[in-house]
């Protein structure tokens, strides 16, 4: 982890526009368990800490599943994890029997679905909510001792996160950057495009069973995930 000390340095370089040739050595990130065996291979060890990574798909995806795994594995560790969930998502007692310890979870909640659906000022108000939402995960991030900060704009409309400016995501980037912190964000479609972090992308397929249509039944989801990163060329494919 970056010293305090140096990252003080840092910033007063940068508002002074001094900070062109600031360089560290590249060193392998530490990285934190998703608890997904299969997805931890493919990230060499789990999400970076210290960088922002995202997990993006539709509805039924399987990112509910990532999350819950993911707040499961770091509180496992005996890790304080922040969650900003924008839209009223998180179910505290489905999280519990999947292995997260709530008393470790800080549940930053935003207004219900249903209070968003039925405004008049939709549009208006899904912004205030996403603007709020990247404010509470940078304030957490900078109060530094989560092991894990997720910002989760999952159902949010696809372009009403578009028209949060790249300068957002950088400055959450930026918060962020040297701490032990993972920055996780979930959303229907890619959003930060972090130079650092992963971008996971998830698809279902619905799996059925029964030999005839009376008989036909829903027996789960087989869910792929498509892994990219600016720093690593090349993509990963991967079931989990």
């Amino acid at each position: 982890m970056v010293s305090q000390a140096i990252q003080r340095i840092e910033g007063l370089l940068r508002a002074r526009s001094l900070d062109g040739t600031l360089a560290r050595p590249e060193l392998v990130p530490a990285t934190a368990p998703t608890g997904l065996a299969a997805l931890d291979e493919a990230l060499g060890g789990g999400w970076r800490r210290g960088e922002l990574s995202e997990v993006t798909g539709p509805v039924s995806s399987g990112r509910t599943s990532v999350l819950v795994a993911t707040l499961a594995a770091a509180t496992g560790r005996g890790e304080v994890v922040g969650l900003v969930d924008s839209l009223d998502r998180f179910d505290p007692v489905m999280a519990a029997a999947a292995g997260v310890d709530v008393t470790r979870v800080l549940w930053v909640r935003g207004p219900s679905v249903s209070e968003v659906a039925g405004s008049r000022a939709a549009s208006e108000q899904i912004d205030a909510i996403v603007r709020r939402g990247l404010r509470a995960a940078d304030l957490i991030v900078r109060a530094g001792g989560f092991g894990v900060v997720v910002l989760d704009l999952a159902d949010v409309p696809p372009a009403a996160v578009r028209r949060v400016p790249a300068s957002s995501w950088m400055r959450l980037a930026h918060a962020n950057e040297g701490r032990d912190t993972v920055c996780l964000l979930l959303a229907d479609a890619p959003m930060a495009r972090s130079p650092r972090g992963w971008s996971v992308r998830l698809t279902a397929r619905a799996r059925w069973t029964g030999d005839s249509a009376q008989r036909r039944r829903l027996d789960g989801l087989d869910v792929d995930a498509s892994i990219t990163s600016a720093r690593d060329i090349g993509k990963a494919r991967v079931r989990l």
